[in-house]
């Protein structure tokens, strides 16, 4: 299983460049698309842990929940 922690604070400095580097993004183009493209094609059971979540945007935070609630691969937990 992979462990992904996703800190808040860095995705309001810098959103495309911290999540391509933090889930391994191949291309990533700051789109909400090719994010939720991504994880709902996880191949490997991933649990990410988000801290922070004020200082993210509402809309990215419900795309992380939004796929784990109907992904076999991807468990979220949000960690405020």
């Amino acid at each position: 299983m992979k462990l992904i922690e996703i800190n808040g604070k860095i995705i309001r400095k810098d959103p495309k460049y911290y999540l391509q580097d933090v889930l391994e993004l191949p291309d990533y183009d700051s789109s909400y698309e090719k994010l939720e493209e991504f994880l709902e094609n996880l191949e490997e059971e991933t649990e990410i842990h988000i801290i922070n979540t004020g200082c993210m945007t509402n809309t990215l935070l419900d795309l992380f929940i939004s796929i784990s609630s109907k992904s076999d691969k991807l468990t979220v937990y949000v960690e405020d």
